[in-house]
């Protein structure tokens, strides 16, 4: 099984957004994915599913009040969810449960992606020490690149080593940083870039994916491709904490 967290260093790149998608593409390849919203202060996975009024919630997960298995939703194309309270209600919430829930939810998939809150908070922490691989989502743009490099450094401290950039939203404009470029600066190679596309927004609007959507998109067409480079590889480069 494939532990994928996906994490960023601020909010508003995409990150929800690209988890819900790329794990959706891997589901339509007939790969088993599970998606974990583990962003409980601020929790927005499940409305693209339609899950915001879930009766159960990783919340309760880790609260010790239900088993993991209770929290799991089917999505389309046999796509599995487990969302967190729309409440962003984190009391009575233990983190030490993270670890041991997302072993028990990962026993029969092959994929699992965990959307995770921008910077550095304790959940987000708590999310990345529980994973195996972390992708990093950037925009080609100086601000977001500088917060994606702080948040580098500060894994790497923590003795986690991300093993690639996701870059979400590229415009090809003059004002954006190559990817080259980017690849240099992050020391991290670049796994898939994905285009500006309105028709992300749409999907938002109408509370569905728009890999469901749109499955033509620009932004569709680039997820999908990325699927596929997953589903080749056994993992992605590994390397050691801290290490180059």
């Amino acid at each position: 099984m494939r532990r994928i967290v996906l994490a960023s260093g601020k909010g508003g790149v995409g990150r929800t957004t690209i988890t819900a998608n790329l794990g959706l593409a891997l589901a339509k390849k007939g790969k088993s994915t599970l998606l974990v919203d583990a962003c409980l202060s601020s929790p927005n996975l499940g409305l693209l599913f339609r899950l915001e009024r879930a009766p159960y919630t990783l919340n309760d997960v880790l609260r010790g009040e239900i088993p993991p298995s209770d929290a799991i939703y089917e999505g389309p194309h046999g796509l599995k969810i487990v969302p967190s309270s729309p409440s962003g209600d984190l009391r009575g919430v233990d983190w030490n449960r993270l670890p041991p829930t997302l072993d028990s939810l990962g026993e029969r998939v092959e994929f699992m992606l965990i959307d995770t809150p921008g910077g550095l908070r304790k959940e987000t922490v708590a999310t990345l020490r529980a994973g195996q691989e972390i992708l990093l989502l950037t925009l080609p743009e100086i601000t977001s690149l500088s917060d994606t490099l702080r948040t580098k450094v500060l894994l790497e401290f923590l003795g986690l080593r991300p093993q690639g950039i996701l870059l979400n939203r590229v415009r090809g404009k003059d004002y954006e940083f190559p990817a080259g470029e980017i690849r240099r600066l992050l020391d991290l190679p670049i796994l898939g870039e994905i285009p500006e596309d309105l028709n992300v927004r749409r999907s938002w609007r109408k509370g569905e994916p728009f890999l469901e959507l749109y499955p033509r998109s620009p932004a569709s067409k680039s997820l999908t491709e990325l699927a596929e480079k997953l589903s080749r590889k056994v993992s992605l480069p590994q390397s050691a904490p801290g290490g180059p």
